[in-house]
């Protein structure tokens, strides 16, 4: 398998790369928003709007969220510190958050979802970017490489799901295995409850967070996670998720993705629900990929902070800036 290069640079060169790999790793906490530059948008389509917020200053890092149906709250304040030498810019996706579109097939599918990407790109005036993807957000990121090749310094897929079907097998088995029976009573118990039915925040929320719990190595952080969902994302999340069903059902990108010739970082967690295989399969197929196994579950920026700074700054050093 071809790894990412390390370039061989200049002294000078070298040497801020690794002031900056060790100042990141060694301040990895969470950075106030207050303290960064900050600006807040909303991007107009035809069928409706983005919300996106910049933070920070440097070579431009578009954050894609999980999901799908969630949108980028959760992974604020743990991703914030990137913002000290990268601008930083979260976006949510249609149908969630404080974005907006209408509810329907045409406007809500993994194509308009990977466009979306772009026409922020263009709107904020990058000519390349670098994407950070979380869980199901890894999708749209390798999507998005495989249409805008160009547009693209590198990948950072954390805790990604599979492009495929490969490991779906070992995945369910890893996600029974690890839900307690009381996660799947208190999921049930409120799934159940009129607050679900009526759609409220705070409800939809707690379903979420009990459904996550599992995917802690530390079960009692979830606690920690930022998952206070809005009106929007209550309303429409399920909707959003439905819509898109069929796109991923359909999504077998195992041999595509040899094509796909952007330096890409896999970030794993040990105790996520996919199996350490899956992600190893997609850093030895992606031509330009490896592989960082941090001690974790599915949220790194939780529960492996210093790793996860590390693990970042070092790749981060080696694109081009």
């Amino acid at each position: 398998m071809t790894r990412f290069a390390v370039n061989v640079a200049p002294l000078r060169r070298s040497v801020s790369r690794v002031v900056w790999v060790t100042s990141m790793a060694a301040t990895f906490s969470s950075i106030p928003l207050s303290a960064q530059t900050s600006r807040q948008g909303l991007l107009s389509l035809e069928d409706g709007r983005i919300f996106y917020e910049v933070i920070g200053s440097g070579s431009p890092i578009v954050v894609i969220h999980g999901g799908p149906g969630l949108d980028h709250n959760y992974l604020q304040p743990g991703l914030d510190i990137l913002a000290n030498r990268n601008t930083l810019v979260y976006y949510d996706q249609r149908g969630t958050g404080r974005s907006e579109a209408t509810l329907a097939p045409d406007v809500i599918s993994l194509e308009t979802f990977v466009d979306d990407v772009d026409v922020l790109r263009q709107t904020l005036e990058y000519e390349k970017i670098t994407l950070l993807s979380h869980s199901f957000g890894a999708l749209i990121a390798l999507g998005y490489a495989s249409k805008y090749p160009l547009n693209v310094n590198g990948l950072v897929l954390m805790n990604p799901v599979e492009p495929g079907k490969r490991f779906s097998g070992a995945t369910a088995t890893r996600q029974s295995a690890a839900q307690s029976v009381q996660d799947v009573t208190e999921v049930e118990r409120l799934m159940a409850s009129e607050g679900f039915r009526a759609q409220d925040p705070a409800t939809v929320s707690q379903v979420y967070r009990a459904s996550f719990r599992s995917m802690f190595r530390d079960r009692e952080l979830v606690d920690e996670l930022e998952l206070n969902l809005s009106v929007r994302t209550a309303q429409n999340g399920q909707e959003v998720a439905r819509l898109l069903r069929e796109d991923l059902d359909a999504i077998d990108w195992w041999g595509r993705l040899p094509e796909i010739e952007v330096p890409t970082l896999i970030v794993h967690g040990r105790y996520d629900i996919p199996p350490v295989a899956m992600s190893r399969a997609l850093a030895d197929t992606l031509p330009l990929g490896s592989l960082a196994v941090l001690e974790s579950g599915h949220f790194p920026y939780i529960e492996d902070q210093v790793g996860l700074a590390s693990t970042l700054a070092r790749f981060l050093a080696e694109l081009p800036r």
